[in-house]
Parts: C-alpha cells; structure tokens; sequence
C-alpha cells in the first residue's frame, strides 16, 4: 500500500472548476447511511470516535464522499491501529458514486477536505492500494506525494519502504507505529508475496479481496503469473 502526503504550505495543484461543485461535511445520518451504504449504528460509531464526513456535492446532488479520522485510525488489512496527534489527519473509505467516475470528484473532493482542516491540522496522510490506480492518479492531481510503500517483511511485521521524502517517511512510520524497512519488503500488502504456480492469475489468486474483483490485477502477480520481485528501500 502507497503511504501519501501533504502538509500545510505544500503545492496544491490548480484543477479546472466544475461548475456548481462544493465539498460539506454532512451531518444527516440517513443520507450518510444511504451514500456510505452503512448502518446508522457504523455512522454514529464513526462519529463518536472522532471522524468526519464529507460529502462532494455537483449539480445538487450527492457524488462521493470521504471520511477523515482526527483521534484514532486504523489500516484493517495490516493490522494496524494508531492515534493521531492533534495537528493530524488520516484520511480514509473515499468512493466515487459509478455514474459521476472519470469526471476528476475524487480530487478535488480531497482538496476541498485539505483547505476546511488546514485551519487546524498541519500533517495529512492518505493510503491506496497498488491495485487501485486510478485512486493514485487521483491522490496526486490532488497534491498528494508519496513516501513509502506499507507491506510485510519476512518475518510478517507491518514495514515501511522509502520510495520519497525520508524525513517524512519517518513521520508517518512513527505515526503509524511500523519500522522503516532496512530490507526488502513484499510487493503484496495483503498475502505477503507467498509463492504462486505459473499458471496463477488474480482471479485464481488466494489472497485476493473480495472487494478487489473489479480492479486490476492482484499486486502479487505478475503478467506473467509470477511473483514481483520485493520492493527495495530507497537509500537516499
């Protein structure tokens, strides 16, 4: 999983307006519940645990949404649990409603977020998996940089691999409370890079997430069928 980035006083990039377009927090669980499809006993849960809804709203009607943890987060697929300090948010479970895809909500839905927190946070962090390109494409239109790749060692701890700015890798190690990869990490957040036949494919592939099926193909196969090789931390 790609580990994101912006700060407060970082880039951001100019997109072209889409005419009435705005970004809101939503405070009505039933439309929260409807648009997130989630129970309103998962929305109330969210909100006492401290985050926020927003809702991209174009010609009048609701498109996407995103949610922004500002106390406690966690990265399920990795095991992962961490508390934010005050002047950080993480950002988390964003979706495009099918019909409004390809029209750039995405983006500017993540850069209207960054501009209504900026007042009071500083540090914003974001994840995507490698299988989901065009939500990577979307996180850098947005002014997003990347500094590590979030995966497994050998030994099947949660690790960190530099890809980008060191020093702000380091932050968002600390943050999430792995190490920073010395070796090699697997290319495959999700099973670890075990080893598959040659005639595996994503659709074959045992590890691959249910909610993957319609994304390309599982990060720990190749065209080929084979494993990638592990990705190597940057040295610089």
């Amino acid at each position: 999983m790609a580990l994101a980035t912006w700060w407060r006083g970082d880039f951001l990039p100019t997109l072209p307006p889409l005419t009435n377009f705005h970004v809101q927090k939503i405070q009505q669980t039933g439309l929260l519940a409807a648009l997130c499809r989630l129970d309103g006993r998962e929305i109330h849960r969210r909100r006492q645990q401290g985050h926020r809804p927003y809702v991209a709203i174009w010609q009048g009607s609701p498109v996407a949404y995103g949610w922004v943890a500002t106390q406690r987060a966690d990265i399920g697929e990795l095991g992962l649990d961490f508390r934010l300090p005050p002047q950080h948010r993480y950002l988390w479970d964003f979706a495009t409603l099918p019909a409004y895809r390809g029209q750039g909500i995405y983006p500017r839905l993540l850069q209207e977020i960054l501009v209504q927190e900026a007042s009071a946070a500083a540090y914003f962090w974001i994840i995507r998996a490698p299988e989901n390109g065009a939500s990577g494409a979307g996180i850098h239109k947005a002014g997003f940089t990347a500094v590590g790749h979030l995966s497994l060692l050998a030994n099947g701890r949660t690790a960190l691999a530099v890809t980008g700015n060191r020093e702000r890798a380091k932050v968002g190690a600390g943050l999430l409370g792995v190490p920073l990869a010395a070796d090699g990490i697997s290319p495959c957040w999700h099973c670890g890079g075990a080893d598959y036949p040659a005639a595996a494919s994503a659709a074959a592939c045992s590890c691959r997430p249910a909610y993957l099926e319609e994304m390309a193909d599982c990060a720990c196969v190749s065209g080929s069928g084979r494993p990638h090789p592990v990705y190597q931390p940057a040295l610089a």
